[in-house]
Protein backbone atom coordinates (compact mmCIF):
# COMPACT_ATOMS: atom_id res chain seq x y z
CA UNK A 1 0.00 0.00 0.00
CA UNK A 2 1.12 3.53 -0.74
CA UNK A 3 0.83 4.53 3.06
CA UNK A 4 3.04 2.03 4.43
CA UNK A 5 5.59 2.30 1.51
CA UNK A 6 5.65 5.87 2.64
CA UNK A 7 5.95 5.73 6.00
CA UNK A 8 8.87 2.86 5.33
CA UNK A 9 10.56 4.66 3.16
CA UNK A 10 11.20 7.46 6.43
CA UNK A 11 11.75 4.70 8.68
CA UNK A 12 14.65 3.32 6.48
CA UNK A 13 15.75 6.65 5.86
CA UNK A 14 16.06 7.13 9.58
CA UNK A 15 17.22 3.57 10.45
CA UNK A 16 20.59 3.80 8.63
CA UNK A 17 21.52 7.17 10.47
CA UNK A 18 20.71 5.59 13.65
CA UNK A 19 22.84 2.49 13.09
CA UNK A 20 25.86 3.76 11.25
CA UNK A 21 25.64 6.05 14.25
CA UNK A 22 25.92 3.06 16.90
CA UNK A 23 28.47 1.21 14.97
CA UNK A 24 30.63 4.37 14.81
CA UNK A 25 30.31 5.12 18.37
CA UNK A 26 30.90 1.10 18.99
CA UNK A 27 33.72 1.18 17.00
CA UNK A 28 35.47 4.37 17.92
CA UNK A 29 35.09 2.62 21.40
CA UNK A 30 36.75 -0.17 21.05
CA UNK A 31 39.72 0.95 18.81
CA UNK A 32 40.84 4.61 17.03
CA UNK A 33 42.94 4.66 14.26
CA UNK A 34 44.30 7.27 12.00
CA UNK A 35 42.39 8.38 8.65
CA UNK A 36 44.69 7.14 6.08
CA UNK A 37 44.05 10.27 4.02
CA UNK A 38 43.48 13.31 6.72
CA UNK A 39 42.27 16.75 4.94
CA UNK A 40 44.83 18.82 3.50
CA UNK A 41 44.01 21.41 6.69
CA UNK A 42 45.07 19.14 9.20
CA UNK A 43 47.93 17.45 7.34
CA UNK A 44 48.97 21.38 6.89
CA UNK A 45 48.47 21.81 10.55
CA UNK A 46 50.81 18.48 11.44
CA UNK A 47 53.55 19.58 9.58
CA UNK A 48 54.45 22.56 10.84
CA UNK A 49 57.42 24.79 10.02
CA UNK A 50 60.43 25.00 12.40
CA UNK A 51 61.33 28.21 14.23
CA UNK A 52 64.92 28.42 12.97
CA UNK A 53 63.27 28.45 9.12
CA UNK A 54 60.97 30.84 9.87
CA UNK A 55 63.17 33.08 11.35
CA UNK A 56 65.27 32.21 7.72
CA UNK A 57 61.69 32.62 5.50
CA UNK A 58 61.49 36.07 7.46
CA UNK A 59 64.78 37.41 7.19
CA UNK A 60 64.45 36.40 3.13
CA UNK A 61 60.52 38.38 3.06
CA UNK A 62 62.52 41.77 4.64
CA UNK A 63 63.17 44.78 2.65
CA UNK A 64 66.87 44.06 1.03
CA UNK A 65 69.64 46.25 2.37
CA UNK A 66 70.39 47.80 -1.35
CA UNK A 67 66.70 49.86 -0.56
CA UNK A 68 67.89 51.67 1.81
CA UNK A 69 70.54 53.77 1.39
CA UNK A 70 71.81 54.86 4.56
CA UNK A 71 72.36 51.15 5.62
CA UNK A 72 73.92 50.21 2.15
CA UNK A 73 76.18 53.13 2.71
CA UNK A 74 77.09 51.98 6.42
CA UNK A 75 78.40 48.38 5.09
CA UNK A 76 80.26 49.88 2.16
CA UNK A 77 82.19 52.27 4.68
CA UNK A 78 82.91 49.17 7.03
CA UNK A 79 84.40 47.51 3.82
CA UNK A 80 86.37 50.53 2.81
CA UNK A 81 88.24 50.40 6.73
CA UNK A 82 88.68 46.14 5.94
CA UNK A 83 90.23 47.19 2.28
CA UNK A 84 92.21 50.52 3.54
CA UNK A 85 93.82 48.03 6.50
CA UNK A 86 94.35 45.45 3.99
CA UNK A 87 96.10 48.05 1.56
CA UNK A 88 98.20 49.66 4.13
CA UNK A 89 99.59 46.20 5.26
CA UNK A 90 100.40 45.49 1.71
CA UNK A 91 102.30 48.73 1.62
CA UNK A 92 104.30 47.81 4.64
CA UNK A 93 105.16 44.51 3.56
CA UNK A 94 106.83 45.91 0.85
CA UNK A 95 108.54 48.24 2.37
CA UNK A 96 112.33 47.81 3.03
CA UNK A 97 112.24 47.39 6.83
CA UNK A 98 108.87 46.52 7.79
CA UNK A 99 107.35 44.42 11.05
CA UNK A 100 107.84 40.96 9.01
CA UNK A 101 111.88 41.25 8.18
CA UNK A 102 112.70 42.93 11.55
CA UNK A 103 110.81 39.76 13.38
CA UNK A 104 112.60 37.21 11.19
CA UNK A 105 116.24 39.13 11.57
CA UNK A 106 115.67 38.59 15.79
CA UNK A 107 114.56 34.83 15.02
CA UNK A 108 118.00 35.15 12.48
CA UNK A 109 119.70 36.27 15.30
CA UNK A 110 118.15 33.64 18.28
CA UNK A 111 119.15 30.72 15.76
CA UNK A 112 122.77 31.47 15.07
CA UNK A 113 123.07 31.61 18.82
CA UNK A 114 121.10 28.30 19.00
CA UNK A 115 124.27 27.13 16.57
CA UNK A 116 126.28 28.98 18.59
CA UNK A 117 125.85 26.85 21.80
CA UNK A 118 124.86 23.06 19.61
CA UNK A 119 128.59 23.66 18.28
CA UNK A 120 130.01 24.00 21.83
CA UNK A 121 128.21 21.01 23.43
CA UNK A 122 128.79 18.73 20.71
CA UNK A 123 132.34 19.42 21.33
CA UNK A 124 133.53 16.78 24.04
CA UNK A 125 134.78 17.96 26.97
CA UNK A 126 137.25 15.66 28.86
CA UNK A 127 135.71 14.80 32.31
CA UNK A 128 137.74 14.00 35.32
CA UNK A 129 138.32 10.57 36.53
CA UNK A 130 139.67 8.54 39.49
CA UNK A 131 139.80 4.73 39.57
CA UNK A 132 138.43 2.91 42.65
CA UNK A 133 139.79 -0.32 43.98
CA UNK A 134 138.12 -3.76 42.45
CA UNK A 135 136.85 -4.75 45.50
CA UNK A 136 134.50 -7.28 45.42
CA UNK A 137 130.70 -7.48 45.46
CA UNK A 138 129.29 -10.22 47.63
CA UNK A 139 126.49 -11.98 49.15
CA UNK A 140 124.25 -10.95 46.57
CA UNK A 141 120.76 -11.32 47.61
CA UNK A 142 116.95 -10.80 46.29
CA UNK A 143 113.87 -11.41 48.09
CA UNK A 144 110.46 -10.78 46.71
CA UNK A 145 108.21 -12.07 49.56
CA UNK A 146 105.06 -10.50 49.73
CA UNK A 147 106.13 -8.93 46.27
CA UNK A 148 107.87 -6.61 48.04
CA UNK A 149 111.63 -6.94 46.50
CA UNK A 150 114.62 -6.52 48.85
CA UNK A 151 118.24 -6.10 47.55
CA UNK A 152 121.21 -6.79 49.49
CA UNK A 153 125.20 -7.55 48.89
CA UNK A 154 128.11 -6.90 50.66
CA UNK A 155 131.08 -4.31 49.82
CA UNK A 156 134.14 -4.46 51.99
CA UNK A 157 132.55 -3.91 55.71
CA UNK A 158 129.46 -2.08 54.22
CA UNK A 159 126.14 -4.14 54.45
CA UNK A 160 124.10 -2.48 51.08
CA UNK A 161 120.39 -3.15 51.49
CA UNK A 162 117.49 -1.74 49.46
CA UNK A 163 113.44 -2.02 50.35
CA UNK A 164 110.76 -1.25 47.70
CA UNK A 165 108.63 0.98 49.55
CA UNK A 166 104.78 -0.86 50.57
CA UNK A 167 102.57 1.28 47.99
CA UNK A 168 100.02 -0.99 46.48
CA UNK A 169 97.55 -0.71 43.52
CA UNK A 170 94.02 -1.73 43.18
CA UNK A 171 92.87 -4.84 43.99
CA UNK A 172 95.71 -5.75 46.43
CA UNK A 173 98.33 -6.18 43.59
CA UNK A 174 101.21 -3.57 42.75
CA UNK A 175 101.45 -2.84 38.96
CA UNK A 176 104.08 -0.24 38.86
CA UNK A 177 107.42 -1.16 40.72
CA UNK A 178 108.72 2.30 42.83
CA UNK A 179 112.26 3.14 42.90
CA UNK A 180 114.40 1.40 45.79
CA UNK A 181 114.75 2.79 49.15
CA UNK A 182 118.21 2.20 50.53
CA UNK A 183 118.13 1.64 54.24
CA UNK A 184 121.60 0.59 55.12
CA UNK A 185 125.49 1.04 53.63
CA UNK A 186 127.45 4.14 53.35
CA UNK A 187 129.46 5.39 50.07
CA UNK A 188 132.78 7.03 52.13
CA UNK A 189 133.70 4.29 53.07
CA UNK A 190 134.38 2.75 49.30
CA UNK A 191 136.46 6.30 48.08
CA UNK A 192 139.63 5.43 48.13
CA UNK A 193 141.87 7.27 50.08
CA UNK A 194 144.10 9.16 47.79
CA UNK A 195 141.63 10.67 45.65
CA UNK A 196 142.00 14.61 45.51
CA UNK A 197 139.70 16.77 47.30
CA UNK A 198 137.93 18.53 44.38
CA UNK A 199 136.75 14.62 42.82
CA UNK A 200 135.36 13.15 46.67
CA UNK A 201 131.98 14.51 45.91
CA UNK A 202 131.89 14.18 42.45
CA UNK A 203 132.82 10.32 43.08
CA UNK A 204 130.34 9.77 46.15
CA UNK A 205 127.77 10.99 43.91
CA UNK A 206 128.67 8.64 41.01
CA UNK A 207 128.86 6.04 43.06
CA UNK A 208 125.24 6.34 45.16
CA UNK A 209 124.09 6.63 41.51
CA UNK A 210 126.05 3.33 40.50
CA UNK A 211 124.89 1.39 43.53
CA UNK A 212 121.30 2.68 42.91
CA UNK A 213 121.75 1.34 39.21
CA UNK A 214 123.38 -1.96 40.29
CA UNK A 215 120.48 -2.79 43.09
CA UNK A 216 117.65 -2.40 40.31
CA UNK A 217 119.04 -3.65 37.77
CA UNK A 218 119.32 -7.06 40.16
CA UNK A 219 115.80 -6.73 41.35
CA UNK A 220 114.86 -6.60 37.56
CA UNK A 221 116.92 -9.87 36.77
CA UNK A 222 115.54 -11.39 40.08
CA UNK A 223 112.04 -10.68 38.41
CA UNK A 224 112.28 -12.02 35.28
CA UNK A 225 114.36 -15.04 36.46
CA UNK A 226 117.61 -14.30 35.26
CA UNK A 227 120.65 -15.79 37.34
CA UNK A 228 122.36 -13.26 39.05
CA UNK A 229 125.73 -11.85 37.99
CA UNK A 230 129.12 -12.89 39.39
CA UNK A 231 132.74 -11.80 39.27
CA UNK A 232 131.53 -8.03 39.85
CA UNK A 233 133.52 -5.30 41.67
CA UNK A 234 133.56 -1.69 42.66
CA UNK A 235 135.44 -0.89 39.75
CA UNK A 236 132.68 -2.35 37.74
CA UNK A 237 130.29 0.60 39.18
CA UNK A 238 132.94 3.18 38.04
CA UNK A 239 134.87 2.12 34.74
CA UNK A 240 136.32 5.05 32.49
CA UNK A 241 133.42 6.10 29.75
CA UNK A 242 135.08 5.69 26.24
CA UNK A 243 133.84 8.76 25.02
CA UNK A 244 134.41 11.44 27.47
CA UNK A 245 136.58 9.87 29.68
CA UNK A 246 134.67 10.54 33.10
CA UNK A 247 133.09 7.61 34.96
CA UNK A 248 130.08 5.32 33.57
CA UNK A 249 127.72 2.44 35.82
CA UNK A 250 127.40 -0.85 36.32
CA UNK A 251 125.61 -1.04 32.62
CA UNK A 252 127.83 1.42 30.95
CA UNK A 253 126.03 4.92 30.88
CA UNK A 254 127.89 7.85 31.52
CA UNK A 255 125.67 10.77 32.94
CA UNK A 256 127.98 13.35 31.79
CA UNK A 257 127.30 11.88 27.49
CA UNK A 258 123.74 11.44 28.60
CA UNK A 259 123.73 15.16 29.94
CA UNK A 260 125.19 16.08 26.24
CA UNK A 261 122.79 14.52 24.85
CA UNK A 262 119.93 15.68 26.25
CA UNK A 263 120.91 19.25 26.29
CA UNK A 264 121.72 18.29 22.11
CA UNK A 265 118.14 17.54 21.59
CA UNK A 266 117.13 20.55 23.36
CA UNK A 267 118.85 22.67 21.07
CA UNK A 268 117.48 21.00 18.47
CA UNK A 269 113.97 21.68 19.29
CA UNK A 270 114.66 24.84 20.05
CA UNK A 271 116.41 25.39 16.32
CA UNK A 272 113.15 23.71 14.57
CA UNK A 273 110.59 26.46 16.38
CA UNK A 274 112.92 29.25 15.46
CA UNK A 275 113.49 28.41 11.82
CA UNK A 276 109.41 27.41 11.50
CA UNK A 277 107.98 31.30 12.93
CA UNK A 278 110.97 32.54 10.84
CA UNK A 279 109.38 31.04 7.73
CA UNK A 280 105.91 31.66 8.80
CA UNK A 281 107.11 35.48 8.99
CA UNK A 282 108.83 35.65 5.42
CA UNK A 283 105.23 33.83 4.46
CA UNK A 284 103.19 36.59 5.64
CA UNK A 285 105.05 38.69 4.31
CA UNK A 286 105.52 37.56 0.63
CA UNK A 287 101.18 37.10 0.90
CA UNK A 288 100.57 40.57 2.30
CA UNK A 289 102.75 42.31 -0.31
CA UNK A 290 100.98 39.87 -2.86
CA UNK A 291 97.49 41.30 -2.43
CA UNK A 292 98.35 45.15 -2.39
CA UNK A 293 96.69 45.10 -6.20
CA UNK A 294 93.73 43.33 -4.97
CA UNK A 295 93.47 45.45 -1.87
CA UNK A 296 93.80 48.27 -4.21
CA UNK A 297 91.36 47.47 -6.96
CA UNK A 298 88.71 47.13 -4.42
CA UNK A 299 88.85 50.30 -2.60
CA UNK A 300 88.70 51.87 -5.72
CA UNK A 301 85.62 49.97 -6.41
CA UNK A 302 84.23 50.67 -3.27
CA UNK A 303 85.23 54.05 -3.00
CA UNK A 304 83.37 54.57 -6.51
CA UNK A 305 80.12 53.11 -5.09
CA UNK A 306 80.12 55.30 -2.09
CA UNK A 307 80.61 58.25 -4.49
CA UNK A 308 77.61 57.37 -6.64
CA UNK A 309 75.21 56.26 -3.66
CA UNK A 310 76.04 60.60 -1.56
CA UNK A 311 75.47 61.86 -5.07
CA UNK A 312 72.20 60.08 -5.54
CA UNK A 313 70.97 61.18 -2.03
CA UNK A 314 71.54 64.76 -2.24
Amino acid sequence: MVWRRIFNRDSESEKPQYSAFSQDDEHASHSVQPLENPPANEAHAARRIPLHMQQALSGQRRKPETDDPQARLATLRRRRTAALYDAEQGEMAQAEDNPWRERAELLTESLETVESDRAAVIQIDKQPYHPVEPAPIRDLNVDLDNDIATVAFDIGKERFRWEEPRDWAERGRQVIRDDLVRTSGATDPLLPGDVPAALRDPLRAHLDASLFVLATDLRDQALNDEPMPTGLTLADLARPCPKCGGWTDVLGRCQACARRHARIQQLDQERNRLLSERAEELEEEHRMAERLSIARRRLADIDTEIATLERASM
